[in-house]
């Protein structure tokens, strides 16, 4: 069993709450700077709730430890039921999942001691504080009391929650009531964290918040399984990837080794232009160009071109420069559409947002 050393820190004279608050998670942070990851294999996964109809089954996916997996679908296709099975939540009626080589069904409290699991729909107690949120689950995993005071004051910290330690979490905006849910999943150092449909509801500053927070979990090494219906959520977010439909993964692996084999090269971008004219003239430009222009128009008072690139960013930026060398006027210049979608245009029916 690990250990972590405890630190105590007593204030000196002078030294306010929140300074002794900010020296002992700065010195938890130090001890704990890196968790163990963990690896993650399905193999032969089935679900079946009436021993009837599955939903899921034979599902082979290795999850390699310290990366970032999306698991895509579209709604119904058995995405929540592979992670609550993943997560020791459900057993699987076939198959096993295994964590570091081990079969989670042999010891599940032990594998759920190395598990951050958030559900869909998981509400917070709102007459609770966050510190006392986390302090009532750090106890639930019986962390030690000198280690967990040490751990919610880094947590708080860490997901920029320490201004609202005792503020009442029904107070709390959607979007630090959901980066308190992911802090409590992380607050015993968990190797793998398991997150379901965890930007539903949020509005585009929480779900930008939320990337930047994921990816932060990451550098510490922890292994992220993250579901979502909406892959622009999880494009040049994740770096493996699966697709499921129907209770079948349809492919799985690397995203750039998916692009590859599936040769999708193709982007689309919008400009946008206040003048007319210099829309007209871009259009007169790109014709010349290895694009094809799916639309053009009008919308929020600006002018905009809708075109597929058929090769990387590169070209795009070669392409922004000379029309700006040409006197073109561009206010902004958007990637309208993932590679993650294109993939799923050609290996799917198309049901994902």
């Amino acid at each position: 069993m690990k250990t972590h050393r405890c630190v105590w820190v007593v204030p000196t004279r002078g030294q306010s709450c929140t300074q002794k608050s900010d020296t002992r998670a700065a010195e938890y942070s130090s001890v704990c700077h890196r968790w163990d990851s963990v690896q993650v294999e399905l193999q032969g996964v089935g679900k079946t709730y009436d021993g009837d109809s599955w939903a899921v089954r034979g599902l082979k996916l290795g999850i390699p430890s310290g990366s970032i997996f999306g698991l895509i679908g579209p709604n119904g296709a058995g995405k929540s039921t592979t992670l609550r099975m993943m997560a020791t939540l459900m057993p699987p009626t076939e198959g096993a999942v295994l964590l570091d080589g081990e079969d989670c069904s042999v010891n599940p409290l032990a594998a759920r001691r190395r598990i951050g699991f958030l559900g869909d729909g998981n509400p917070l107690y709102k007459q609770m504080t966050p510190a006392e949120y986390l302090r009532l689950f750090g106890q639930c995993f019986r962390i030690d009391r000198a280690e967990l005071e040490l751990a919610i004051d880094e947590t708080l910290a860490a997901f920029d929650l320490s201004g609202k330690r005792d503020t009442e979490c029904g107070a709390l905006s959607k979007g630090m009531r959901q980066r308190l849910l992911i802090a409590r999943c992380l607050l015993h150092k968990p190797g793998l964290l398991i997150l379901d449909e965890p930007a539903d509801g949020l509005d585009p500053r929480g779900r930008s918040d939320l990337r930047k927070t994921l990816a932060k979990i990451s550098e510490r090494g922890v292994t992220i399984v993250i579901s979502s219906h909406i892959l622009r959520e999880l494009d040049d977010l994740c770096d493996q990837v699966g697709i499921i439909q129907r209770g079948q993964l349809v492919v799985a692996g690397a995203v750039s080794e998916i692009i590859d084999s599936h040769e999708v090269s193709r982007f689309v971008y919008e400009l946008r232009m206040l003048e007319l004219p210099c829309r007209d003239r871009a259009i007169e430009i790109l014709s010349r160009e290895r694009i094809l222009i799916e639309g053009s128009g009008e919308i929020e008072n600006q002018h905009f071109i809708r075109m597929q690139v058929q090769g990387g960013e590169s070209l795009m930026a070669d392409i922004l420069a000379r029309l700006v060398g040409a006197g073109v006027k561009i206010v902004t210049c958007s990637r309208q559409r993932s590679r993650l979608e294109d993939v799923y245009d050609r290996l799917s029916e198309n049901q994902v947002n």
